[in-house]
């Protein structure tokens, strides 16, 4: 046979082999991975993964989980299957959410594993179910499919699983301003206060909030020691759905527990015309039970995870509780109808303020302005020291509080030092016989170790 018909039958032979050969279908990598090799998890969070990384690996893939194993040990553990309620958001629980009754449509119940696997791309879903799981290292065994079958693959991906804290403080501030005055802020430096929570897991879904002195001695919220700031949101408005306790000691907040949710629950309130979106609660140590003198403006932002009693402490390591020394002197006032600007002088007890302050009346006017401050006491309890009158002095409307002369102005009161006297007069022709009224104004001391005052309540009757 020629040489080159030989290699004609060559050829054929090569081509009849490689028609009769199958062809490879699809392609299964065998280094499957995803993005991270260890995923973070704190316990009753939920969180995921994204998809597998295919590797060039043909697709459609279905991933599978085989099992999940404690890394250390070996052992499997069956109860990141096992299919646990818990409390997911249904809808935002907005600033108008204020009720348990609304909470209950933002808020609804879903049960399912620990963890589970998206059959199609394979990213692991961990739900709050993890709360009843021991924290630590977890391993995961998984199966992929494609058409070019399928493989095993282990530790695919490890899980740290990381013990639960049952609440956390995020941001913690104090400052101090003078009485009567929301300017000129001091902060107080990160030493001078601390803040710590005391979780009580077994006790009422309760959250406390204290403030303590130096040596440990609590402000009185119940007799007005602590008060909300107002304009600004206290824990209250984050948390509405029972009513606070004010007590010797704390304020106290009832409050509903939802299994993986991140209590306070809501996530905006409102303030008159503003909105908050930072969990921040902001309340004031009033200045007449401080040693300072001044007010005390405290924010917290605390979050709490787990159902109990968690106890917030505020402690000022360098703030003496002290208790206010005030002395009240009241008069009756009669005021004519129809008088004009015309003002009745109110004598006072020059003896009685001056052992009031304890101070001379001549270091009573040296001091006025500086040390001592007089103010106008307002309906709600606040203290304003602008005169609008002839100084020191004050227009004021019908409740009795601080207002420019002209309209809503039905009142004047002022202050004379050198004769220890008061002019109280009118608005005219805007009273009339039977209108009464309460004037209430202050002469206020900062000594600098505490806080005395002298207050003046004119009972104002119009005839």
């Amino acid at each position: 046979m020629k040489q080159k018909h030989v290699w004609y039958l060559c050829i054929a032979f090569f081509a009849m082999y490689q028609g009769c050969k199958p062809d490879q279908i699809g392609f299964l990598n065998d280094n499957l991975r995803y993005g991270v090799s260890t995923l973070q998890v704190v316990q009753g969070t939920a969180t995921s993964t994204n998809p597998i990384i295919a590797n060039g690996s043909s697709t459609p893939m279905t991933v599978e989980l085989v099992e999940i194993r404690n890394r250390a040990t070996g052992a499997v553990v069956p109860d990141f299957l096992v299919p646990q309620e818990f409390n997911v958001y249904l809808g935002q629980v907005g600033e108008d959410v204020t009720t348990l009754e609304q909470l209950s449509q933002r808020i609804g119940k879903k049960t399912a594993p620990a963890i589970s696997i998206n059959g199609l791309g394979g990213a692991a879903v961990i739900s709050p179910a993890t709360e009843g799981i021991p924290a630590g290292l977890y391993t995961v065994d998984l199966k992929a499919t494609n058409i070019a079958g399928s493989k095993l693959y282990k530790e695919a991906l490890d899980i740290n699983l990381i013990k639960m804290k049952p609440d956390s403080v995020f941001a913690a501030s104090a400052t101090t301003t003078a009485v009567g005055s929301e300017s000129n802020a001091v902060n107080l430096r990160n030493q001078d206060f601390t803040v710590s929570i005391e979780h009580k897991e077994s006790a009422e879904n309760k959250i406390i909030y204290m403030w303590l002195d130096k040596d440990g001695k609590p402000f009185n919220p119940k007799k007005g020691e602590i008060m909300r700031r107002a304009t600004l949101p206290s824990f209250a408005d984050w948390s509405p759905f029972y009513a606070a306790e004010m007590t010797d000691t704390a304020i106290v907040h009832p409050y509903p527990y939802y299994k993986g949710i991140v209590y306070p629950v809501k996530t905006v309130t409102r303030v008159g015309t503003t909105n908050y979106t930072d969990f921040a609660s902001y309340y004031r140590v009033v200045a007449d039970y401080t040693d300072l003198g001044r007010n005390i403006n405290t924010a917290t932002t605390a979050r709490f995870y787990k159902p109990g009693t968690h106890i917030v402490r505020f402690k000022l390591k360098t703030v003496k509780h002290t208790g206010p020394k005030i002395t009240t002197i009241t008069k009756d006032v009669v005021l004519p109808e129809g008088a004009g600007y015309a003002a009745t002088r109110v004598a006072m007890d020059r003896a009685m303020v001056e052992q009031a302050l304890g101070m001379s009346s001549a270091e009573i006017a040296s001091r006025l302005g500086t040390s001592i401050t007089f103010y106008a006491i307002q309906a709600d309890g606040s203290r304003d020291s602008r005169s609008t009158a002839a100084a020191p002095g004050q227009w004021l409307d019908k409740d009795g509080n601080t207002i420019s002369w002209g309209d809503g102005a039905r009142l004047f009161s002022e202050f004379k030092m050198a004769d220890m006297a008061f002019d109280i007069g009118q608005f005219p022709d805007r009273n009339f016989a039977g209108d009464k009224f309460v004037i209430r104004q202050s002469l206020l001391y900062d000594s600098g170790s505490g806080i005395v005052e002298v207050v003046f309540v004119f009972n104002v009757r119009v005839q």
